[in-house]
């Protein structure tokens, strides 16, 4: 031993003096050590059960991605008080607009996924995050869809100085008066603009595209007579239709539409394969507990099915249509295909 000892270096024998020391103190703790592992993953699960059930126990943000006063900032307040009044908790709608939309999806992304953070985003931002290969709305990168809460038809409107009041009109003097026309659009790669290229490709007719920053702005112009037709929602043209400064044509529809009672869809007119509704989807950041996921969905489609929440739905210019996350999901599989597919199509490049 004492040879053993000899042939050490000085900094090795001490190296070995401290692991024996160190062995010697935790040995008594190893039993304790050990039940105490095997433990831990019983009490992760019924933290996550007891976490579940008392969702939500504190304030709920909901980020909309759009600015205030927009379609999509009208459905987060709807759905986020349809929300508060059913868990009797306070959720609040945090506006973060710009980016087409991708500040607001960069900070759900970023959010843990406890359900005290989710997100109303639009047709538009899927569209957005998409072609600029941002966001993939993949469940398990990007977010978790709990559920898709409402649609929005799009409405074909002309100006009343164009002159244009029905779809044949329209269709004859564009095609013998080609880029004689302009149409608006709330922006470039926008759902308006997309829509209306996919209209035009079908016809064969060329009209000349002006984006503008926003809807609101695409439609002021058009009321003012400065573009003469674009795609609109119906909350957004239908004083317009009403009072005659706008002529609503079709409805960009698979069936019409009881916000703007009376126009016929473009199928009905003899346009096939423009269909492109708007919508509004709730999503929460990704890999969120399936049963939080559940308890989301379940509690807010059974909260809007009433008829009060139906008809403030629809005197904001949208249709409820909820389902659950797994339908959500499939919905946003056959979405992303179909907006890569037109711009592929139309030969559309996102720029930024």
């Amino acid at each position: 031993m004492v040879k053993n000892i000899m042939n050490l270096s000085k900094k090795q024998f001490h190296r070995k003096k401290l692991k024996s020391l160190v062995f010697a103190c935790l040995a008594p703790w190893v039993p304790s050590l050990n039940v105490l592992a095997q433990s831990s993953q019983p009490t992760n699960t019924n933290s996550l059960s007891t976490a579940v059930m008392d969702y939500p126990s504190r304030t709920v943000k909901w980020i909309c991605p759009s600015s205030t006063g927009a379609g999509t900032d009208a459905a987060a307040r709807i759905f986020s008080q349809v929300a508060s009044d059913t868990w009797k908790q306070s959720c609040i709608v945090d506006n973060r607009s710009g980016a087409s939309g991708m500040i607001g999806l960069e900070m759900l992304s970023a959010a843990p996924p406890d359900g005290y953070t989710l997100g109303l985003v639009a047709t538009s931002q899927l569209i957005s995050g998409v072609l600029k290969q941002k966001f993939m709305f993949d469940e398990k990168k990007d977010f978790t869809p709990i559920s898709l809460l409402a649609t929005v038809p799009l409405v074909l409107v002309t100006s009343k100085a164009s002159g244009l009041k029905t779809l044949n009109e329209l269709i004859t003097f564009a095609k013998t008066n080609p880029n004689k026309l302009n149409y608006s659009s709330g922006g470039s790669g926008g759902h308006t603009h997309l829509a209306m290229e996919v209209f035009l490709s079908k016809l064969g007719l060329k009209v000349a595209h002006v984006p503008y920053k926003g809807s609101g702005l695409a439609v002021a112009d058009l009321v003012a007579g400065h573009v003469q037709l674009s795609f609109a929602t119906p909350a957004a043209i239908s004083g317009f239709v009403k009072d005659g400064r706008l002529n609503a044509l079709a409805v960009a529809s698979d069936t019409p539409s009881e916000l703007i009672a009376g126009v016929p869809t473009l199928q009905q007119l003899g346009v096939l394969g423009v269909s492109s509704d708007a919508w509004y989807g709730l999503f929460a950041p990704a890999n969120m507990p399936s049963e939080l996921v559940k308890k989301i969905s379940t509690s807010l489609i059974s909260a809007s099915k009433t008829l009060q929440v139906k008809e403030k739905l629809i005197a904001n210019g949208m249709e409820p249509l909820l389902s659950t996350p797994l339908e959500f999901t499939q919905f946003l599989e056959r979405e992303k295909s179909k907006w890569v597919s037109i711009t592929k199509n139309i030969g559309f490049n996102h720029e930024g």
